[in-house]
């Protein structure tokens, strides 16, 4: 039977620590933050037998990507899922029915409370177990200021309220000792039942009156052993966490039984780990545990999604004005992985047993002859000169002359996301970030999306190269989030963008669909990092002819918000035309000042409306979810065709038509058909990539396409190699496991 613990993501600005147990029978995740999903198909994690979900903390680290996450594998068949988790894990559950609805899907919830003094006798329960593994939950709360209260009861104010948050321990079950057959038959020992209950542990009498030993044949079993997964957010919550009594049946004691503890995972920060009492409690737990840091902050940054960096790297090489780079980004983490040097400082343990967690590291528990590390998973940082190499042909080919639209307002825009639905090994879920010039400075500027999908923030970090003041620049100039619809994948990066952002600034406008703010307004009384960082207006108040934005309170908000946006983003007029798609789906025109227009038709079939509204427009983005000839499966899915997008930029008249929103059947390019691709206007078409940044200026691109289809042909070789070597690996798996169960090991 095989145990094991892999990290699927440590603490960076893309991710937060998250793992995956695995037995031979099931799997469980430990937190399930932004872009795990995404995470788990690049890199071929298998989920299918995923059953349990554990979370330390609601907060949107722990639990960005799980509503991402049912979605996906409910489509896959399952019939449920468990979530165990913090006091009102069952409220944020309950707060997904807004845009989470499967209602065949049973989606289960339990609650880990901070043991009583009432209840410590009675001692910690599992929260799961099974003929595997046993999984204890220790919740600990920090103290709260302001008078005592019982740990239900719910805080009066902010300043009082309660953070628990949760560390589970998983127990493996004790292995029975090999069963030793020639031995059993030496002794006299008939093959048949009697073989089963030596192995057993009990000890037979044979028909002539002697009695066999089990021990005399069955060699020691292997006792339990234990993997502790440690949440503690804050410095505040140590005292509670040391003090508790859930971990005292894994601390060293003499003259005490105990489950030995072979690896702790440490989620919390570098100030956390150096807390003198944090510290001393981490030694309890025996000179043989050993220590990973997740929370540390030199835990390698290198980004998850190494497809898709390689891939950027390529096209910065060659298109350096359109691609961001992310050298520096890669370059600050060794070579090797599962090498970086630890902090001399931290008084955890003996320095040979503590590690830096790194994506892809795996910890086995059991089998005993295996236990320990395995990091044949993790990836060396990409070489920068072998991919300059690879695209040296390509970017020595003489470029066409691009000519720049000096009459456009200089902004720009940012393409965060380019998929549908969910995302994929080369694209994220829709997003795009536009920079508008706010004064005659350069430096005066300000930022609006235009959808906001899950990851979007790391993908943000990715456009700044790894640079966290550009980042955080990034986030503090963003005023406005406009959300085309309720769809999961236009909106779940709302919650990390909200938790990012400084408590002090103005509030994010979030200009959306109304049960989108019914999904925040709930999810922010569990997350107080969220709370009070948005004001929230309906798409409908800006919708001419939807008779709600007539109403005297709906007109004046609309009012308020038109002069803000002049003020704040130089929009004189920012529309909302309803498409067909979804309930309250929108698309969005910005008129700016001097008279350009702007328009993104978020997921939507051919609008005329909106080809109306858009008129002369200098750009639009527009879904392009399906190559031409699935024009039955676009009508029935409410979405456009390329072909059919581009008649709706013909019809506006535009200057330029990016397409964005492809479906994953398309992971790479989509391909534009000759019907698509005539010359009937002088339009320029573009499909977009992610990380694609451009001037509006500078939108004529005339070998983008053609360049990025090389790219991803070459890596398309890469990929069959790649899937050939897995299988070939798979069958020696297979084959070494035939073999052990034919020589009865475990």
């Amino acid at each position: 039977m095989v145990v094991q613990v892999q990290v699927l993501s440590v603490q960076s600005v893309e991710t937060a620590p998250s793992l995956l147990l695995s037995t031979e029978t099931r799997r469980f995740l430990f937190n399930v933050g932004d872009g795990t999903q995404r995470l788990c198909m690049e890199h071929h994690v298998r989920l299918a037998k995923l059953q349990h979900v554990f979370l330390t903390e609601l907060r949107s680290h722990t639990v960005g990507g799980l509503p991402g996450m049912v979605l996906t594998v409910s489509d896959t068949g399952k019939s449920g899922l468990h979530v165990h988790g913090p006091p009102n894990t069952k409220q944020y559950l309950k707060a997904t029915r807004h845009f989470l609805y499967r209602p065949e899907f049973k989606l289960e919830a339990s609650e880990v409370l901070p043991i009583s003094p009432e209840d410590k006798e009675k001692g910690v329960k599992s929260c799961y177990e099974d003929d595997e593994v046993v999984v204890h939950a220790v919740a600990v709360a920090k103290p709260r200021a302001g008078a005592k209260r019982k740990l239900n009861e719910s805080p009066t104010s902010e300043g009082e309220e309660t953070h628990v948050s949760v560390s589970y321990v998983v127990e493996t079950r004790p292995q029975r000792g090999k069963f030793l057959v020639e031995k059993a038959k030496a002794l006299g020992v008939p093959k048949g039942k009697l073989f089963g209950q030596l192995h057993q542990g009990k000890d037979v009498t044979l028909p002539d009156g002697k009695v066999v030993k089990s021990s005399d044949c069955v060699l020691p079993s292997a006792p339990a052993a234990a993997c502790v997964v440690v949440s503690c957010p804050t410095i505040a919550h140590v005292d509670a966490l040391v003090s508790s009594e859930g971990f005292n049946r894994y601390k060293e004691t003499e003259g005490k039984d105990q489950v030995q503890v072979e690896v702790v995972f440490h989620l919390g920060s570098l100030d956390v780990l150096r807390h003198p009492k944090y510290a001393e409690w981490t030694r309890s737990f025996g000179a043989q545990a050993r220590h990973v840091l997740l929370g540390h902050d030199a835990c390698a940054q290198k980004t998850v999604y190494r497809a898709s960096a390689k891939l950027q790297a390529q096209l910065h090489a060659v298109f350096p004005h359109a691609f961001p780079s992310n050298e520096a980004h890669e370059l600050r983490d060794p070579i090797e992985p599962f090498s970086r040097v630890l902090d001399a400082s931290l008084d955890l343990t003996d320095t040979s047993k503590l590690s830096l967690g790194e994506s892809m590291l795996k910890f086995i528990l059991s089998p005993q002859a295996r236990r320990g590390f395995d990091s044949s998973s993790c990836w060396p940082r990409l070489d920068f000169d072998e991919i300059c190499e690879s695209v040296v042909d390509i970017a020595a080919q003489e470029p066409e002359a691009s000519k720049l639209d000096e009459d456009l307002v200089d902004g720009r825009i940012t393409f965060l996301g380019t998929g549908c639905a969910i995302p994929s090994k080369y694209r994220n879920v829709t997003g795009m970030y536009l920079e508008l010039p706010t004064g005659k400075d350069d430096e005066e500027w300000a930022g609006m999306m235009l959808d906001c999908g899950e990851g979007s923030l790391g993908q943000m970090y990715r456009y700044a190269g790894g640079d966290r003041r550009r980042l955080q620049e990034l986030v503090d100039r963003l005023k406005c989030v406009w959300i085309s619809h309720n769809h999961a994948d236009h909106h779940l990066g709302l919650l990390r963008l909200l938790s990012a952002r400084v408590s002090t600034m103005e509030p994010l406008l979030v200009i959306g669909p109304t049960p989108l703010q019914f999904w925040l307004d709930e999810y922010s009384t569990q997350d107080p990092t969220v709370r009070g960082k948005y004001s929230f207006v309906e798409n409908y108040s800006f919708d001419e002819s939807d008779s709600r934005s007539e109403e005297v309170e709906s007109h004046a908000e609309a009012a308020r918000v038109r002069v803000w946006l002049r003020e704040t983003l130089k929009i004189s007029q920012l529309e909302c035309v309803p498409v067909k798609h979804a309930h309250q789906s929108y698309a969005v025109v910005l008129t700016f000042t001097d008279g350009a227009k702007l328009a993104f038709s978020g997921d939507c079939r051919p609008s005329e409306k909106l080809a109306t509204k858009a008129k002369g427009a200098f750009l639009i983005v527009h879904e392009a979810t399906f190559e031409d000839e699935l024009t039955k499966e676009a009508k029935d899915k409410a979405h456009c065709t390329m072909a059919e997008a581009i008649q709706v930029g013909r019809q506006a008249n535009a200057r330029h038509l990016l397409l964005t929103h492809f479906s994953q059947r398309y992971p790479k390019m989509a391909v534009l058909s000759a019907t698509s691709d005539d010359d009937q206007s002088p339009m320029e078409v573009l499909t977009a990539i992610d990380m694609l940044s451009l001037r509006f200026r500078e939108l004529r691109q005339p070998k983008l396409m053609d360049v990025c289809t090389q790219l991803m042909t070459q890596d398309d070789e890469e990929d069959s190699e790649a899937a050939a070597s897995r299988r070939a690996q798979q069958e020696r798996e297979d084959k070494k496991k035939q073999k052990n169960i034919e020589r009865g090991e475990q």
